[in-house]
C-alpha cells in the first residue's frame, strides 16, 4: 500500500514539473502570425497510399520566432493522425536566437532551421513530437550548452520518459567542440549524423562515449575538424557504421581504429587531408569498401604497391592531387567490381599494368570488366608505349570524354605534345620512330653530365693548362735575357741636390760648354767683388 502511495505521489510531481515546465514555454513569445498561410507557403497532397503530406515553408521570413500552431488549413489530421501522415516545415534564413517548443502532433515531422543564427535550443524540444525524423541545424551558432541530454527526451509516460523516432540529425557548421555523453540516450533510431565543420579537433572521452552509445548509427560525419586521430573506443560497437566522412582533417596516417569496421564500412572519405604517401596494407582489412575518396591532398606524393588492394572497390575518387606522381594500378586488378575511376588533375605521367606478373591469374582480356568512366584528363601524360598499352588493357574506349580543354593530352614527347590520348593508339605510339631532337629532355642526365660534354670540358681544359704553360715559360726566359743585357733595369740613386748638382751638371756636358760655364761665373763673381768695393 506504502509503495502504491509513494507511486502515486511520484507521477503527481512529475506531472505537476511537466506541467510547470510548460507553463514556462507558454511565457515564452511566438511568432505573432494570425494567417499562416498568407505569410508562409503551405502545401497539401496525398499520395497513391493515401499517406497525407503537408508542407510549411516559413524561409526567409524575417521572424524571430516559430509558429505557435500548425495552420487550420492542415485540419485535424496534422495533429492527430500518426505514421500516415507527414509535416516538412523550414524555418531556415530567419533571424531565430532560439529554437522553441514544436506544436504538438503525432505526424511524423521533418524539421529545417539553417542560417538562422541560432544560439540555443529550448528542452526538451520534441516534447510533444514524438514521431520527430529528421532536424537539420546546420549553419547557426550553436555551442555546447544548447546540447543537453534533455534536448531529445519525449513525452513522459508511466515512469520514464519516452524516446523519440528521431533518424536524421544534422549539426555541421556549428560551434560545438564536445559533446555530452548522455546526448543520445533518447535517440534510440539515429541513423545518420553530420558533426562535420566544428571544432571536435580532439574526440575527448564523453564525445566518444556518446557517438558510440548510437549502435544504430549507418552514416557518420566528422569532416573538417582539425582531428589527427580517432580513438580506438569509438567503433566497437557501432557495428552498422556503412559510411564515414573524415576529410577535411589532419591526419597523416591511417588511423588504425578503422580496422574494426573491415565487415561494415561500404563508403570512406578521406579527401583533403595531410598524407604524404599511402603505404602498403594501409587500408587492409576493409573488405567490404565499395567507395573509396582520397581527393585533394596537396601533400601526397604517391600510392605505394598494396595500398589500394580492395577487393569490393567498386568507385575511386583520386583526383586533384598535385603532387601525386606515382599510382600502382595494378593493385586493383583485385578490385574485380571496378566501375568508376577518377585520376584527373593530378602529376601522373605514365600508368603500368602487367596483368601476367600479378597475382590475378584471370584469363579475361579487361581485367574490370563493369568499368564504365575513366577520367584520365590534366595530368602530364608522357605518351609512350607503355603508357598506351596499359590504356588499351583498362579498355580504352572508357576514357571520358570531357570538354576540348579538359579532354586528357600528350605532354611529352615534343612530337606528340597537346594530341588527345583518344586519338591514339598502342600500335601506332609503339611502332612510332621519334626523333632525337624531340625526345625526351628526361630521358638524358644533365647536360654536364652528358659523357660528350665531359670529354669536351676535360679537352678544353688540358689546352687552357698547355697554353698557360707555355706563356709562362716564355716569360721566364724572357726576363732572364733582358737581366744580361744593357736593357736590363738598373737601380734609381738618389744624391744630395745642394751639394752635387753642379758637379752632375758639368760631369754630363762636353768640355767647351763647361768652360764657357765657368767663365761666366767667374766674371759674375768679379763683377759683384767691385760693385761691392766701390760701394
Amino acid at each position: 500500500m506504502k509503495h502504491k502511495f509513494l507511486l502515486l505521489l511520484l507521477t503527481e510531481t512529475v506531472f505537476l514539473l511537466a506541467t510547470a515546465v510548460q507553463g514556462q514555454h507558454e511565457d515564452i513569445p511566438y511568432q505573432p502570425v494570425t494567417d499562416i498561410c498568407q505569410t508562409c507557403v503551405c502545401l497539401r497532397n496525398q499520395d497513391s497510399d493515401r499517406a497525407t503530406h503537408f508542407n510549411l515553408d516559413c524561409s526567409v521570413r524575417n521572424f524571430e520566432h516559430i509558429l505557435a500552431r500548425w495552420p487550420q488549413e492542415f485540419g485535424s489530421q496534422a495533429i492527430a493522425a500518426g505514421a500516415s501522415s507527414e509535416i516538412v516545415v523550414s524555418y531556415s534564413g530567419n533571424r531565430i536566437k532560439l529554437l522553441q517548443q514544436l506544436p504538438a502532433t503525432n505526424a511524423t515531422l521533418t524539421l529545417s532551421c539553417r542560417h538562422c543564427g541560432l544560439q540555443d535550443l529550448q528542452a526538451p524540444l520534441f516534447m510533444d513530437v514524438p514521431n520527430v525524423e529528421a532536424l537539420y541545424l546546420s549553419w547557426n551558432e550553436l555551442t555546447n550548452d544548447a546540447l543537453v541530454p534533455d534536448l531529445f527526451r519525449g513525452p513522459f509516460r508511466n515512469t520514464r520518459y519516452e524516446p523519440i523516432g528521431l533518424r536524421d540529425l544534422d549539426l555541421s557548421h556549428n560551434r560545438i567542440s564536445r559533446l555530452d555523453r548522455r546526448l543520445f540516450e533518447h535517440t534510440p533510431h539515429l541513423i545518420r549524423l553530420n558533426l562535420g565543420y566544428n571544432k571536435l579537433s580532439s574526440l575527448d572521452e564523453a564525445t566518444t562515449a556518446a557517438i558510440a552509445s548510437v549502435t544504430t548509427l549507418q552514416r557518420l560525419d566528422i569532416s573538417s575538424n582539425g582531428l589527427m586521430t580517432l580513438p580506438p573506443q569509438l567503433f566497437p560497437k557501432l557495428a552498422s557504421l556503412r559510411i564515414l566522412d573524415v576529410s577535411g582533417n589532419e591526419f597523416s596516417t591511417i588511423p588504425a581504429s578503422l580496422q574494426q569496421l573491415s565487415k561494415a564500412l561500404v563508403q570512406l572519405n578521406l579527401a583533403g587531408n595531410t598524407f604524404l604517401t599511402f603505404k602498403e596494407n594501409s587500408l587492409h582489412g576493409l573488405e567490404s569498401l565499395k567507395r573509396l575518396n582520397i581527393s585533394g591532398m596537396p601533400s601526397l606524393r604517391s600510392l605505394e604497391k598494396g595500398a589500394l588492394n580492395l577487393p569490393a572497390l567498386e568507385q575511386l575518387d583520386c583526383s586533384r592531387n598535385p603532387k601525386l606522381e606515382h599510382l600502382e594500378l595494378e593493385d586493383l586488378l583485385s578490385s574485380r567490381n571496378l566501375s568508376q575511376v577518377d585520376l584527373s588533375r593530378n602529376a601522373l605521367s605514365t600508368l603500368t599494368l602487367n596483368i601476367s606478373s600479378s597475382n590475378n591469374s584471370t584469363n579475361n582480356t579487361e581485367p574490370w570488366p563493369r568499368l564504365r568512366r575513366l577520367s584520365i584528363s590534366r595530368n602530364p601524360w608522357y605518351c609512350s608505349c607503355e603508357l598506351f598499352k596499359a590504356l588499351e588493357l583498362t579498355g580504352i574506349s572508357h576514357i571520358e570524354r570531357e570538354t576540348d580543354s579538359a579532354e586528357a593530352r600528350c605532354e611529352t614527347p615534343y612530337l606528340l605534345a597537346g594530341s588527345r590520348l583518344s586519338n591514339l593508339t598502342a600500335q601506332r605510339i609503339c611502332t612510332m620512330v621519334i626523333p632525337k631532337k624531340y625526345r625526351e629532355v628526361d630521358e638524358e642526365p644533365p647536360r654536364f653530365l652528358r659523357r660528350r660534354y665531359i670529354i669536351l670540358t676535360a679537352i678544353i681544359a688540358s689546352i687552357v693548362l698547355v697554353i698557360g704553360l707555355v706563356i709562362g715559360f716564355v716569360v721566364v726566359c724572357i726576363r732572364r735575357r733582358l737581366k744580361g743585357s744593357d736593357y736590363g733595369v738598373q737601380p734609381i740613386r738618389y744624391t744630395s741636390v745642394r751639394g752635387s748638382n753642379l758637379s752632375q751638371f758639368s760631369q754630363l756636358q762636353p768640355a767647351s760648354v763647361a768652360s764657357k760655364f765657368n767663365n761666366v761665373h767667374a766674371g759674375s763673381n768679379s763683377g759683384a767683388t767691385t760693385g761691392a768695393a766701390n760701394a
